[in-house]
């Protein structure tokens, strides 16, 4: 219903009528808000790298598929191809692989989405140590020392190795992950691999979902698959995350940006995590605290404070208008 095959996120002359807008804003807050949970639920049997390419390889086959039928351009160049390669390591072995082992080593879903809320922040902060990149104001440091606070507040508690309530690898892998998909985002944003962010997308999904699985085979994760682990909610998980997730929140993410000002819709970076805590809390029963709330408070301020900032200069350090980058 949603996806098209556009550049950017110019707007249209006609507004769309307020119920499909609602409807679009209503899956990119569930789409990107509940996928935390579902990679969560498919985590308690599947192993992480296997089940992470599955569904983001299927995901790209299928929207290169309408991308073929509906005739439009699917190829690109040899160098394109190169800057797929590139970006689809840090989006998706990073941006998504990364996240999915900290959730099998035990990392609540809630808290794998507020540590990934940080993403604006460490865009701002590689942008502008970038040679020719942004260099940041006032207001924006305020935002970045505001939002590691909030990701030191979530992360630093669950560094004490002697506990057997905290798990330290996997928040540090999702601190790294946050990172890469930073650096990945800004390695898109400048090195594009298509004039058409659908195409480029898809490229990127297919060339992600085969790192992916390349990864879970050469460590050893398919011998420890059963049919037995195919369990109900592992499979609506799945297919939550490939069809809901993958391709209807990005196209309905990519069409609003179509048709409103992109100030409203990067409400996504405060929602979706709200969201995320809240499913985890009544899906699975994980612990919601007082450092919770503060850890997310302050890294949605941050990630405001820079994108306020951002705005206001001709060119920001995080520009919502390029869905691509959005992609998370």
């Amino acid at each position: 219903m949603f996806i098209s095959n556009g550049d950017s996120g110019s707007l249209s002359g006609q507004r769309p009528a307020a119920g499909k807008i609602a409807l679009a804003f209503a899956i990119v807050y569930l789409g990107y808000g509940l996928n935390f949970l579902a990679v969560k639920v498919g985590m308690e049997t599947l192993p992480p790298f296997l089940f992470a390419g599955a569904h983001i390889f299927l995901a790209g086959s299928i929207i290169m598929t309408w991308i073929v039928v509906r005739r439009k351009p699917a190829t690109l160049s040899s160098a394109g191809f190169r800057r797929a390669m590139v970006s689809s390591f840090f989006l998706f072995v990073g941006g998504v692989g990364l996240v999915t082992v900290g959730e099998k080593l035990g990392v609540a879903s809630g808290m794998a989405a507020i540590i990934k809320a940080s993403v604006p922040i460490w865009v701002a902060v590689f942008e502008s140590i970038r040679p020719g990149g942004e260099r940041v104001n006032a207001r924006m440091v305020f935002g970045l020392l505001l939002g590691a606070g909030g990701v030191a507040v979530m992360v630093v508690p669950q560094l004490d190795f002697s506990s057997g309530n905290t798990h330290p690898l996997g928040a540090g892998l999702l601190v790294l992950s946050a990172i890469l998909f930073a650096i990945g985002t800004i390695f898109v944003r400048h090195h594009p691999p298509s004039d058409s962010v659908i195409t480029g997308v898809a490229w990127q999904m297919l060339v992600g979902g085969i790192y992916l699985l390349v990864a879970g085979l050469a460590i050893g994760e398919l011998p420890t698959v059963s049919v037995s682990d195919f369990t109900r909610p592992v499979i609506t998980a799945f297919f939550f995350l490939l069809f809901v997730h993958s391709i209807a929140a990005f196209s309905a993410l990519n069409w609003l940006l179509r048709h409103l000002p992109a100030a409203l819709v990067t409400t996504k970076f405060y929602v979706s995590p709200a969201v995320a805590v809240t499913a985890g809390w009544l899906v699975l029963r994980e612990a919601v605290t007082a450092r919770t709330f503060a850890s997310m408070a302050m890294i949605l301020a941050g990630v405001g404070i820079i994108l306020w900032a951002g705005s206001s200069r001709h060119k920001p350090s995080l520009r919502p208008d390029d869905a691509g980058e959005l992609e998370d």
